[in-house]
């Protein structure tokens, strides 16, 4: 083992898809693709935990949608919203959708992800693909669908199409919510995405900046959500964060705040 990204490198392997690095610092483990942004991160003691703050935000759709019981994630990475959702809602049915073969090996290996396991159905291929593909099927919709995407260059280019936005909101129950992580520091990308997600959601989209990160998360609905309907929330949502130990909370203000229209306006 080296020293490296301010830990131990306790596996390094390379593909024709990238590299993949697991790195050890004392209880954290992290997945990077050769580049010092972490993709992925967990205790090694408390491995159902959400230990970036993005990941966190994403959960924040948990507002909208308390109790999942189908949810599609696209992009695996170590398997962060897997493993949380599985601790936290045992019933739950998951879909996985991961484009690398060698990152859903090192998640099994190196980040806990549980084999074998009835609940989960790992899925390797292109996220657009199995999205068109659901929607053309007419498959059972989702209570949920998280989607985090990215590699060592950026998000994946087939889930920022319209397309795949178009087959996400279709896919949705009537309470459905879409939790998507942007890079919100490339303002072109991310203003065209936003416009293509507010296009397949008829304009039905909050957005959640994470703190001191450039990380934007973006929930979008079937059904409007509300400053009203935000506001309600907080009468529920100590109980929620005492059992899924996120500030909740925290965030919950944080779209109150931030999606105020005139807030909207400014931001965009």
């Amino acid at each position: 083992m080296r020293l490296y990204y301010d830990g131990l490198v306790v596996h390094q392997s390379q593909s024709d898809d990238g590299v993949i690095e697991v790195v050890d610092d004392g209880d954290i483990r992290s997945l990077h693709f050769g580049t010092f942004p972490r993709q992925s991160c967990m205790s090694i003691q408390t491995p159902h935990t959400l230990e970036l703050t993005y990941t966190q935000a994403m959960m924040a759709a948990l507002l909208l949608n308390p109790e999942p019981e189908r949810v599609l994630i696209v992009g695996l990475g170590g398997g962060s919203l897997v493993k949380f959702i599985l601790h936290h809602f045992p019933n739950c049915q998951i879909d996985v959708v991961e484009y690398r073969q060698d990152v859903l090996k090192v998640a099994y290996d190196y980040f806990q992800l549980p084999e074998n396991d009835s609940r989960v159905n790992v899925h390797i291929g292109d996220g657009y693909l199995f999205v068109q593909k659901c929607f053309c099927e007419g498959a059972t919709p989702y209570d949920m669908v998280l989607v985090d995407a990215y590699d060592h260059t950026g998000m994946s280019t087939s889930v920022g199409i319209q397309a795949f936005f178009d087959a996400c909101a279709s896919l949705l129950t009537s309470d459905g919510v879409m939790s998507i992580n942007l890079w919100g520091t490339n303002r072109p990308v991310f203003k065209q995405t936003m416009a293509r997600i507010n296009e397949s959601f008829d304009g039905k989209s909050l957005i959640l900046p994470v703190e001191d990160k450039g990380n934007v998360i973006v929930l979008a609905t079937i059904r409007l959500v509300s400053q009203a309907n935000l506001k309600k929330l907080k009468l529920s949502v100590a109980l929620q964060e005492e059992k899924l130990q996120i500030k909740l909370a925290k965030l919950l203000y944080e779209l109150i705040r931030r999606n105020r229209p005139y807030i909207g306006k400014l931001f965009f």
